[in-house]
């Protein structure tokens, strides 16, 4: 174990209204960033990021960035700024990180020891336990890739819309004057993802903001176009790793 780690590695959370801004800003520090609720969208060196609930933002040293929260209700985010002695264990580019329900547990922990002291071995040993897991975390480009292409930009904008969500994706490519094929490369070219995946996140953000502000699971089932809620609450689990009721509970 690091000797003294909590010199290295400050865990610290902030809760944010509706559309309040973080002003730009960079630190000499590294910086992990993800929402306990709630979702932040980030403008890092002129790119756009979300950062939702088991989705964090990894930013090297020195990286500019500012936020703005997007929830209805207040979002409780934590910022894990990490030493530049153990930046070289992480990325040397911006990265969307995500996060396990233990993650989550060991910070909540970490929050509560630390208005107690954090000297004692039990807190250096948890902040050792977070070092390793986020040096093991799975890491991804962007959670949900943005393009101004003239052809996918109006087509993802159609995907995004809640509207829309009861609508297959078949149905809605079809509508289109471009070919599937060509739209299907289009995706994997500007996005790095296929456009099912694309939309399924698009419509797991949504989902957490609709539970969020207490859409009943049914209701919400329906608009996404489930015809059994169990059907929804798997698809949401797959992604979160939680349900819409743990979801709510937090």
């Amino acid at each position: 174990m690091l000797k003294h780690i909590e010199q290295y590695i400050e865990v610290n959370d902030f809760f944010y209204q509706k559309h309040e801004i973080v002003a730009p800003h960079s630190s000499l520090w590294g910086d992990f960033n993800f929402s306990l609720n709630g979702i932040l969208e980030y403008e890092i060196e002129g790119k756009r990021y979300l950062s939702p609930p088991n989705y964090g933002l990894w930013l090297p040293p020195k990286t500019a960035h500012a936020s703005i929260a997007l929830d209805e209700q207040i979002t409780h985010y934590v910022c894990i700024r990490v030493h530049p002695y153990l930046c070289e264990h992480f990325s040397a580019c911006t990265k969307t990180l995500s996060i396990r329900p233990f993650l989550r547990h060991l910070v909540h922990e970490i929050l509560g020891q630390k208005q107690q002291d954090i000297t004692t071995p039990h807190y250096q040993h948890l902040l050792q336990v977070l070092f390793d897991q986020l040096k093991t975390a799975p890491a991804y480009e962007h959670y949900l890739p943005q393009t101004n292409h003239v052809l996918l930009q109006p087509l993802l904008q159609q995907l995004a819309s809640p509207e829309l969500f009861h609508k297959s994706l078949q149905q809605l490519l079809r509508d289109s004057s471009i070919s599937e094929r060509h739209l299907l490369r289009l995706s994997q070219q500007e996005l790095q993802l296929s456009l099912s995946e694309w939309r399924n996140r698009a419509k797991i953000l949504y989902a957490i903001t609709q539970i969020r502000q207490g859409k009943t699971v049914k209701k919400l089932a329906y608009e996404l176009g489930y015809q059994h809620s169990s059907s929804f609450i798997e698809f949401f689990k797959r992604y979160t790793e939680q349900t819409p009721a743990q979801l709510r509970d937090i």
